[in-house]
């Protein structure tokens, strides 16, 4: 059924084509005005399909009505009357998009073959509305899937930037400006698993996305989707960097205690969004490093991660706990990791730190001892060499409010 608006200023022409309509069963009136005003106003109140409009009204003439009709309904059909003599009008509205026009008087063997155009022109148009509304809801419904294989493509080299830009509008996908990736890779043991609880990866996948998007969800804008090797990653704000870091560490104490898994987590940030593939790039690429440690490797770092508040951790200490010589655990452990025993522990202490500089009821002597250091003017002296900027100088950013606490640590 198409409703129908028609707008003429004489009784007797409203009238016969509401007669000639009325033998339409597909066709229902709903609204007749006699000046152009009335026509806007019920045309927005009754939104018909078809509209038949007299060019020469009151108030507002018809070529008036079309160009104010046509701001809230682009899609009707709308077909002009008018006379001999104001077929100048007529081409006017051709520009505003009409669809036909009928000259006055109207006669049944013209107007009957414009009326069966305009509806089959009304049925192009809500077939195309349909398929677009049905794309729509596809969208909706496949977006996750679609951002995930677009984001894997892109940062794997797959598009131009001109084809990345429109990618980015079409999923109405907002990238940060500072952005930092953080990639989860599962353990490949559980893989194993998989004759005894069917699509056990899918789950663990799904299970550590639930958390990250909570941890993750305050770093807006961001990201999570399933890379092609199945890492699960999450691109987000990576400001205040302090707490970003955090995230990562707690994500990986909720996948050991909740779901038994110990995974390879790995974090890299970039103050330049355009540089985001190259970001990923090199993410991936330390990660598949680090995953091709020897298992003992893998042990010694999650040794050191539980154990830093050790302060007679040393490099000796760890040889002898693993059955190797010093020498021997120095090279490989800097061979693996790019960074020799002494640095890797120290970062994993000044992540701490930080972590523990948010809390004001600690000292600072109380959180170097937290974090191993016997002596807190050496750790005071590690963290500035290490982060450009003193622990007391760094709580001091944290509660000023004339910067709002977010004070942006990398290292």
């Amino acid at each position: 059924m198409f409703k129908v608006l028609i707008a003429d200023d004489e009784e007797i022409i409203r009238r016969g084509i509401c007669g000639l309509l009325s033998k339409d069963p597909e066709i229902r009136v709903v609204a007749m005005a006699e000046d152009g005003r009335q026509a806007l106003r019920l045309s927005a109140e009754t939104m018909p399909d078809l509209f038949f409009i007299d060019i020469n009204m009151p108030y507002l003439n018809g070529l008036e009505v079309i160009e104010q009709i046509r701001q809230f309904n682009a899609t009707a059909v709308i077909i002009i009357i008018s006379g001999y003599d104001e077929f100048e009008y007529v081409q006017k509205g051709l520009q505003l998009g009409i669809f036909d026009y009928l000259l006055k008087p109207i006669m049944e063997n013209s107007f009957f073959p414009v009326l069966e155009k305009a509806k089959n022109q009304l049925r192009q148009n809500n077939l195309l509305l349909n398929t677009i509304e049905w794309a729509r809801i596809q969208l909706r419904k496949n977006r996750q899937t679609l951002i995930a294989e677009f984001l894997s493509a892109w940062l794997n080299g797959h598009y131009s930037e001109a084809e990345v830009q429109e990618s980015l509008k079409f999923l109405e996908i907002e990238l940060p400006n500072n952005c930092g990736v953080t990639i989860c890779r599962f353990p490949l043991e559980k893989v194993k698993t998989e004759e005894a609880l069917p699509n056990l990866n899918e789950l663990l996948y799904f299970a550590a996305e639930s958390h990250a998007k909570t941890i993750f969800k305050n770093f807006s804008p961001s990201l999570t989707w399933k890379n092609p090797v199945s890492d699960l990653v999450v691109l987000s704000s990576c400001e205040p960097s302090s707490d970003w870091i955090r995230a990562a560490e707690q994500l990986k104490q909720q996948l050991e205690n909740e779901l038994s898994i110990r995974p390879l987590i790995i974090q890299k940030n970039i103050p330049d969004r355009s540089q985001i593939a190259i970001l990923y790039e090199t993410t991936i690429t330390e990660l598949n490093r680090l995953q091709k440690s020897p298992a003992y490797l893998l042990e010694i770092r999650d040794y050191i991660d539980q154990n830093y508040w050790d302060p007679d951790l040393t490099l000796s200490v760890l040889a002898e706990r693993f059955h190797f010589s010093v020498q021997h655990l120095s090279r490989a452990f800097g061979h693996e990791t790019g960074v020799t025993f002494v640095d890797y522990l120290t970062r994993v202490r000044m992540r701490k730190a930080i972590e523990l500089l948010h809390n004001p009821d600690l000292k600072i002597y109380e959180i170097s001892e937290q974090i191993g250091y016997s002596n807190q003017q050496y750790f005071s002296s590690v963290f500035k060499k290490l982060l450009g900027i003193s622990p007391v100088e760094y709580r001091r950013s944290l509660f000023n409010p004339e910067n709002g606490g977010n004070q942006k640590l990398e290292f």
